[in-house]
């Protein structure tokens, strides 16, 4: 049975630097599915599985119009089966080794259904999931409103730099040959750097605009010559100014205003479903155990063991717990987006950024021993 995929504007996008740097020119609404797609893979997934989204979901986010809907989809389906990714394998600057292969294996519209399948190459499978990668990370808003699949290109590329590179006040650098660049984004050579039809013009200055409107980060560049013809460029890349206000003004956070909001979000959407997003050390017959925490069917928090043992909070126990969690939602952005976002993957982050697992760790234990002195 085909996996289907949860589209919304507050999925979280990874991808591996190899992915975000490998060459591909793809449309903007190409871009925009294959992106969906990938932030809906988890690691737990089957090798073999295959992807669903519905395309009314998708036809929501992306603004598309009804009448354009199935030439739109067509079309974007060929480009995803057509245009191939070179991914570069070379180990020194003089191996160009490189693997070629399309993003899906497979891609089936169903029109009665009003659903897109997709089957995922086995091969472009691992640099999807591999654990041991590392991935840029952002949020699927960012590139939903861009219009040009070089923008959105720009951005992942700028994105992956910032996260990289940024030092004090969070603002980084990077210099870059301009052929480098052309060959990451499969330009032209009929696009020419200095032309007002071209590279500055049509993708830099669009990029430039397009990213200050409606992404979280913004940049702008500066030329450098050798001799008298440009030849790399520097981007000085930071955080927009415009996306950066306290997070809890954003609109979604109203589920943080009273602790009774919380719950009734958290039952809504977690009530047996088997989503972890809890962790919790327990002392019981003055032994230690340690759970990871769902909700049931009546909303009670439930516990598994790393020795798959099941425990079961009754309703004092579960409102202590739901408190905890709503405290360390309101001080904690990153642990309160991971559960609006209704990630299946809770362990493997937890498990694997040791940050986030430190934090929420300390303010849990914080908030308990707070609660014992009220």
């Amino acid at each position: 049975m085909a996996k289907l995929i949860d589209v919304n504007n507050f999925v979280e996008v990874k991808k591996a630097d190899v992915i975000v740097r490998a060459r591909y020119k793809l449309n903007p609404l190409s871009l925009k599915f294959v992106t969906t797609l990938i932030a809906g893979i988890k690691r737990s997934d089957d090798m073999n599985e295959l992807y669903q989204f519905k395309v009314k979901d998708f036809q929501e986010l992306t603004k598309l119009k009804r009448k354009d809907l199935y030439w739109a989809v067509k079309e974007a389906l060929k480009e995803l089966l057509e245009k191939p990714i070179y991914i570069p394998k070379g180990q020194t600057p003089d191996d160009n080794s490189f693997l070629m292969l399309n993003w899906v294996a497979s891609a089936e519209y169903k029109d009665g259904e009003g659903i897109i399948e997709f089957e995922i190459s086995n091969k472009l499978r691992p640099y999807l999931l591999e654990a041991q990668t590392k991935f840029l990370k952002y949020r699927l808003e960012n590139i939903l409103p861009l219009k040009s699949g070089y923008s959105i290109r720009m951005y992942e590329i700028l994105k992956d730099w910032f996260e990289m590179y940024k030092r004090y006040g969070n603002k980084a650098e990077k210099i870059i040959k301009i052929d480098e660049l052309r060959e990451m984004l499969e330009i032209p050579k009929s696009y020419k750097y200095g032309n007002s039809s071209g590279v500055k013009q049509r993708i830099l200055e669009k990029a430039k605009k397009e990213l200050a409107e409606h992404t979280d980060i913004i940049f702008n560049y500066e030329e450098i010559k050798t001799g008298r013809k440009v030849t790399h460029l520097k981007f000085l890349i930071q955080q927009n100014p415009k996306k950066s206000e306290d997070y809890l003004a954003n609109k979604e956070m109203q589920n943080l205003k009273s602790f009774k909001h919380f719950v009734a979000y958290l039952r809504k959407n977690y009530s047996g479903n088997l989503k972890f997003f809890g962790y919790k050390t327990i002392k019981e017959d003055n032994k230690i155990k340690n759970a990871w925490l769902y909700l049931n069917n009546k909303g009670l928090v439930c516990g598994i063991t790393e020795k798959n043992e099941k425990i079961d909070f009754n309703a004092i126990e579960s409102e202590r717990i739901y408190y905890n969690w709503w405290q360390v939602a309101k001080t904690d952005p990153n642990y309160y987006y991971l559960v609006l976002e209704k990630q299946e993957d809770f362990r493997d982050i937890y498990n694997t950024d040791i940050e986030f697992r430190t934090n929420l760790n300390n303010t849990i234990i914080y908030l308990q021993e707070e609660r014992k002195l009220k």
